[in-house]
């Protein structure tokens, strides 16, 4: 069975993926699948990884997967995981044969996304306060069933 399971920024995707891998099952964080996710300018081009959360979102840069390096992972494998996100995660769906949206109060991802051992802590927060990455998916998972 191919799983992805997502969700919001701190809302223990890679501490999930860890638990299982550790446990011996195929679970990876969508970043250690090379070339699956890269970041684009409003033109479609890549572009380098932004450095920080403001220069992504003045920069209107989009954080992307590949569907064909996805579909060329997965089928590498009977039972796999897959956990993360991106701007057209919900284009991937039809590729596994559940998706499980993780959640988390606003209080303790608040909490998770502040409290300095995020591995990239300058995509967290900009000048605006706290950047909540994949915000997008309360609202998909307000208005659609899970698989």
């Amino acid at each position: 069975m191919k799983v992805l399971v997502i969700g919001p920024s701190a809302s223990g995707k890679s501490y999930v993926s860890r638990k299982l891998k550790a446990a011996g099952i195929n679970a990876f964080d969508a970043e250690e699948i090379e070339g699956l996710e890269n970041w684009y300018d409003r033109d479609g081009k890549k572009v380098p990884a932004p450095e920080t959360a403001d220069e992504a979102l003045n920069g209107g840069y989009a954080f992307l997967w590949s569907r064909k390096t996805l579909s060329n992972f997965l089928a590498r494998f009977n039972d796999v995981f897959v956990f993360g996100g991106s701007g057209n995660v919900i284009r991937m769906f039809d590729l596994f044969d559940r998706v499980y949206c993780l959640q988390i109060s606003p209080e303790l991802q608040r909490e998770r996304l502040r409290n300095g051992t995020r591995p990239t802590p300058q995509m967290d927060e900009n000048s605006d306060g706290l950047v909540i990455w994949g915000i997008g998916l309360k609202i998909w998972r307000a208005n659609r069933t899970f698989l």
